[in-house]
């Protein structure tokens, strides 16, 4: 092989691992490192394949980073203009009114792994077109989705409304046609607005994520990234008594 030809199978190697997934693009270019340093003499030749590794593994990654961060979002949950998704991704600590959907939106769009959104009631209002859209996206991409509803009412049970129902359809159904990532649907006596993205940030306050469209009320949450906070807030919205549990997707199948 040519030096060129050499220059290729890196950028190729460390290009397609790194579309798949993130640590075997960094497999990769590692592996490429420690060819170059135990068969190559010439130090120049040793960073320009060096840098060819990691260029290839930066660059993709920062692409694929771009990309998911636009995704289709140029609306939000509730299908109205939105922003650049960049102010969401910023360190604010807190959240204001209309960001909140900005947040949900962006939250669908990056998840890579689990996606956890708690919210005491549910609407058609904002499981809507888009929303669906968005959900059926980040299953595809293999995140697993939790949603917990249900707070309860002066009997101590969860009456649904009708678009509360046509909400929970819709979700229903796009579970069902999902291959790759799971969807569960738990109802419980649940008055908590929560959201958490991969373990890496939460956000809690007093927005319900899967009902508030209009904004009547002043609505402010907060923003965690402090690992061990996020850990027990997933823990915390997951435990507790259910009155139902539903799965679907491709996973629920296997089961």
């Amino acid at each position: 092989m040519t030096f060129l030809h050499y220059q290729l199978a890196i950028f190729v190697s460390v290009l397609c691992l790194t579309r798949l997934h993130r640590r075997l693009g960094i497999v990769a270019a590692i592996g490429w490192t420690l060819w170059s340093v135990l068969t190559l003499g010439w130090l120049p030749v040793l960073a320009v394949q060096t840098f060819t590794a990691w260029i290839s593994w930066y660059g993709t990654r920062f692409f694929l980073k771009q990309k998911a961060r636009a995704g289709n979002g140029t609306r939000t949950a509730d299908n109205k203009a939105a922003p650049s998704t960049k102010k969401t991704a910023n360190k604010k600590h807190l959240v204001h009114g209309r960001d909140h959907h900005n947040e949900l939106t962006h939250a669908l769009q990056v998840a890579r792994k689990e996606l956890m959104i708690v919210s005491g009631w549910l609407s058609d209002r904002v499981v809507n077109d888009r929303f669906c859209e968005l959900l059926a996206s980040a299953l595809k991409r293999g995140v697993n989705v939790h949603i917990a509803y249900g707070a309860s009412d002066r009997d101590g049970q969860h009456k649904l409304s009708d678009t509360a129902l046509r909400a929970l359809g819709s979700l229903k159904e796009t579970g069902k046609q999902s291959r790759k990532g799971r969807l569960t649907i738990v109802q419980r006596a649940t008055h908590e607005k929560c959201l958490i993205v991969d373990k890496r940030y939460a956000i809690v306050g007093s927005f319900n994520w899967l009902a508030n469209a209009h904004y009547r009320d002043r609505e402010t949450s907060l923003r965690t990234r402090q690992s061990r906070v996020v850990r027990e807030l997933m823990t915390s919205c997951k435990g507790g008594e259910t009155r139902s549990t539903e799965v679907y997707g491709a996973a629920s199948k296997r089961a």
